[in-house]
């Protein structure tokens, strides 16, 4: 699938765009931290003979500026609700994963008229996200060193270091990977938190339909079940689907049960 690049002020930033340039439906795909937009392709160029397919890096990722000073992830779905207004696309659906599902979660809530559908691949709590223990500041200060580590590696290596952590991914996977692990900013670690509370608050107000994927916890993933089908039952239009034997990267861990149940609910039942 070629790809049209162009950058555009959202938020007061330059975001990279990636578009298919098709005459459909637009889908918006929201990647997640420490990746970059085009790490979402191999998955939705499988969605692009129903959707035009519009990628970006975020804030601070890819070839997207970083801001001056840190914000949170209610700044990102700032950036998303300008890049949306920026090419006038009217009620896209959007897919996120991790920091990008919550980043269209919250842009759903803050704009509840403007996304068609949205899927949520595996959202990290907002609790958990807030949460600043002396246990978890240490954490992430070893995720930040292992990064900057990364980042002096060659891309071949990063490939053979996927292929020795996540065997079962499909290769066409590991380049993209390894290439945003190059390309983000060290300061998207300074992040502040965002309060649980007023996140909540932001979410309950989302209106359009909505699909929160899972996987196992046990593996790595995040959000746990039970409380994805709390949310789904709040929602007038929510719904949670489980994938089985996947971790918090569904769509690489199991990618043929992820685009079934995406592709049930983006374009069978639109």
């Amino acid at each position: 699938m070629k790809l049209i690049e162009t950058d555009l002020i959202a938020n007061g930033l330059r975001l990279h765009v990636y578009r298919s340039g098709a005459a459909r439906p637009p889908l918006v795909f929201a990647h997640g931290f420490t990746d970059n937009g085009l790490c979402y392709l191999p998955f939705a160029e499988q969605l692009a003979d129903d959707f035009e397919i519009i990628l970006y890096d975020s804030r601070g990722h890819g070839r997207s500026e970083a801001p001056r000073r840190p914000g949170t992830v209610l700044d990102r779905a700032q950036d998303l609700a300008g890049l949306v207004s920026a090419l006038g696309l009217r009620q896209p659906g959007l897919v996120g994963h991790s920091m990008g599902a919550v980043t269209v979660a919250l842009y759903a809530g803050l704009y509840p008229h403007l996304p068609g559908r949205i899927v949520l691949e595996d959202p990290p709590p907002f609790r958990v996200m807030a949460s600043r223990t002396e246990a978890e500041q240490a954490a992430r200060r070893g995720w930040r060193d292992a990064a900057a580590a990364d980042q002096q590696k060659s891309l071949e290596a990063l490939i053979a270091l996927s292929r020795q952590r996540d065997p079962g991914w499909a290769e066409p996977e590991r380049r993209p990977w390894a290439q945003a692990r190059h390309e983000f900013h060290l300061s998207i670690f300074d992040e502040g938190p965002v309060d649980p509370d007023q996140a909540d608050r932001i979410v309950a107000q989302i209106t359009c339909p909505t699909l929160i994927v899972t996987a196992a916890v046990e593996r790595g993933a995040l959000y746990p079940p039970a409380a994805a089908d709390q949310l789904a039952a709040s929602l007038p239009q929510g719904r949670h689907a489980q994938v089985a034997d996947a971790g918090h990267s569904i769509r690489r861990d199991q990618p043929a049960a992820f685009l079934q149940v995406v592709r049930e609910f983006l374009v069978r039942e639109r």
